[in-house]
């Protein structure tokens, strides 16, 4: 198997019968992370990190604006990770492709509960 990257591409599925015809897709132009998946990451690290503790800090580092637009996304991914951290009892989750660890603490909890009333009074 070869992968060719180019604007389109052409799908064949694997059927001797051709009962499927081929199918030409549009190939995305940029797989990495979205500009969420960034925000989240570069917040959650500055988190952990205790760069951000308050709302004064908050605004320090990210534009009041720009929490506002994605504020229902990141309230979301907060309730995710309390719910994996609180009630699944994960050990741990992991950011940025596996680089980037987050351990359950008692603190950590505490931060982000403090960090989902920061982002909800928006």
């Amino acid at each position: 198997m070869s992968v060719c990257f180019h604007e389109n591409i052409i799908i064949k599925p694997f059927d001797e019968n051709r009962f499927y015809p081929l199918k030409m897709r549009k190939c995305k132009d940029f797989d990495g992370p979205n500009n969420f998946s960034i925000i989240w990451n570069q917040l959650l690290i500055l988190l952990h990190n205790n760069k951000i503790y308050d709302n004064i800090s908050l605004y320090e580092k990210f534009n009041p604006k720009i929490l506002k637009l994605y504020q229902k996304d990141i309230l979301n991914e907060i309730d995710n990770i309390l719910y994996k951290f609180i009630e699944l009892k994960y050990d741990s989750i992991t950011l940025y492709y596996n680089k980037y660890h987050i351990k359950r603490d008692k603190y950590i909890i505490l931060k982000l509960k403090n960090l989902y009333k920061f982002i909800e009074q928006l």
